[in-house]
């Protein structure tokens, strides 16, 4: 892993590069998120054994950075390669607890993401938004990203189709 070597610590929290205790509070996150948002298109929470799997794939051009405070994970994000194909880009994701929405937690970790992938190799980081994430779309939006294309009707959730949003910004420079 790159860069995060010690903790960064902000306004009542700190962020830091995961272990694996963090394992079942990344996937609360991740579950609530699944099952109460837009968030994600997936529809089914992950069990102990995807979360294993989840967690056995993060490897050498990975990575995974949690945000703590006195109660434990309070959020994460992930970089990780897209598509696993030997792209040069690099997927990021960014998750918050709900009780912590809205405090600059999901600002932080991505800042702090987005300057990782290029000691990883990477030129360039994209994410894949549900179009009806609108808070998803704006953090991107305020770290300058870009949107570069819709998948209509990527995923069925909550009785209804979802759009995708791709967007994408360059690590050139």
């Amino acid at each position: 892993m790159v860069g995060m070597a010690k903790a960064k610590s902000r306004k009542g929290y700190s962020i830091r590069a995961s272990t694996k205790d963090d394992l079942r509070a990344i996937v609360g996150i991740y579950n609530w998120a699944v099952n109460q948002t837009f968030a994600t298109i997936d529809s089914e929470p992950l069990d102990a054994e995807e979360a294993q799997a989840w967690w056995e794939m993060h490897g050498k051009r990975s990575l995974l950075l949690v945000s703590v405070d006195e109660t434990g994970v309070i959020g994460w994000a992930r970089l990780l390669p897209w598509k696993q194909r030997g792209f040069d880009v690099v997927e990021c994701l960014v998750y918050v607890d709900p009780v912590h929405h809205g405090k600059g937690i999901g600002a932080a970790l991505l800042t702090e993401l987005i300057r990782e992938p290029r000691g990883l190799g990477y030129r360039t980081i994209v994410a894949s938004i549900a179009r009806d994430n609108r808070a998803g779309l704006a953090l991107y939006s305020r770290q300058g990203f870009e949107m570069v294309g819709t998948i209509r009707n990527a995923a069925h959730k909550f009785d209804r189709w979802m759009d995708i949003t791709l967007v994408q910004k360059s690590l050139e420079n």
